[in-house]
């Protein structure tokens, strides 16, 4: 690899998101790394990871793309990213591949961030036509898990060999709570006797999220709450689901929060239900860095690369298990302590910054390596 290397991460934009942050706080490490100069590119401004990495100190682009299929912008877009070596692409975007195919001096690597979602037929097309551009002119492939990557092999139809996987790196630094446990918990009018369930997602219904709410129904006790924290298109409909089983005083939705560890350290339990679609979940990986015994269902796709059964946390078949799991945390605190404690450890280990790095940087010298003996 040569000295410095211009590595550009291109992105369609910087809403919050589990890719979002991931790509920041890559972005983050690497600008310790004094071989690598690290940039973003975004192909439309905005968004709270917009607004964070402009504080980073590295060079952000802002390309301006007033929707995914301007092909007027191209020789723009071209212009502002040719001079990088490495085009990082964390997300299937065909204009912005297109563009940096049509970079000569590029090496391009991709990251597949997503699992199983079942897409309408225009996205279809622009992913088979993403896979056209993969397959042919991209040097590195990775994913963020393992379901991940066989998941990016179907898509794109490509052998899943190429794939190598690099878990998402964490700050764990950044779920250091900046309040109290009990000026949460007051906040929130929780009591200390209080069971509190959680969750924290971007609230769509892939996220299953009514499992939840279903799930303190059938435990049918009054000194369970479910903290939800987040926003998000689906809000309105489980507030909906939430008023018609009567558990208004039971459910909290918290809303977006800028510092997720504060309401994080109020929780007894967590759960992020989501279905096939997830392909690493932060927001369950921080739970249990911070001690939280955590659960995940059989369809959790890449989550339960996370979890040991019964040692880190718990996967469960349907929802009959995941309400007698958390009836058996309820009555046994201290069980879920000690789980807590071996999955804060085990993640603390498997997905340190440092280690997500420097794998990515063996990606890098592979595409190099691939681009110059092509």
């Amino acid at each position: 690899m040569t000295q410095t290397l211009r590595v550009l991460h291109v992105m369609w934009k910087g809403e919050i998101g589990g890719t979002e942050r991931a790509v920041y706080l890559l972005v983050k490490e690497q600008l310790r790394d004094t071989g690598l100069v690290p940039s973003l590119a975004f192909g439309q401004s905005g968004g709270f990871y917009w607004d964070r990495a402009r504080e980073l100190g590295c060079q952000v682009l802002d390309l301006g793309l007033p929707h995914g299929h301007a092909l007027h912008c191209l020789p723009a877009v071209v212009a502002a990213i040719r001079e990088f070596k490495m085009h990082h692409f964390h997300s299937a975007e065909p204009l912005l591949m297109t563009a940096s195919v049509l970079c000569p001096n590029a090496r391009r690597v991709y990251t597949h961030r997503g699992g199983v979602i079942d897409y309408p037929l225009r996205k279809r097309i622009q992913n088979a036509y993403a896979g056209v551009l993969l397959r042919f002119s991209f040097h590195g492939f990775s994913g963020n898990t393992a379901h991940g990557a066989r998941c990016a092999a179907k898509l794109f139809a490509l052998p899943r060999e190429r794939f190598k996987v690099t878990y998402n790196g964490l700050d764990f630094d950044l779920l250091l709570p900046h309040r109290s446990i009990d000026a949460v918990r007051a906040e929130l009018a929780l009591t200390p006797s209080q069971y509190v369930i959680g969750t924290a997602a971007n609230l769509r219904p892939l996220k299953g999220i009514e499992r939840l709410v279903t799930a303190v129904k059938s435990l049918a006790d009054p000194n369970v709450r479910l903290l939800v924290v987040g926003d998000g298109i689906d809000r309105s409909r489980l507030q909906l689901i939430t008023d018609q089983l009567g558990l208004r005083s039971q459910v909290i939705f918290a809303g977006r929060r800028s510092h997720v560890a504060d309401y994080l350290q109020a929780m007894n339990a967590f759960c992020l239900p989501t279905m096939g679609m997830e392909s690493f979940g932060n927001a369950a990986v921080e739970a249990m860095a911070m001690g939280i015994p955590t659960i995940v269902f059989a369809d959790g796709g890449g989550m339960l690369e996370h979890v040991l059964p019964g040692e880190t946390g718990f996967v469960v078949a349907d929802q009959f298990e995941l309400v007698e799991t958390l009836r058996r945390l309820a009555a046994n605190r201290d069980w879920g302590r000690r789980i807590g404690e071996q999955a804060s450890q085990w993640v603390r280990n498997r997905y340190g910054l440092p280690k997500a790095a420097a794998a990515y940087r063996s990606l890098y010298e592979e595409a190099e390596w691939n681009g110059d003996h092509a």
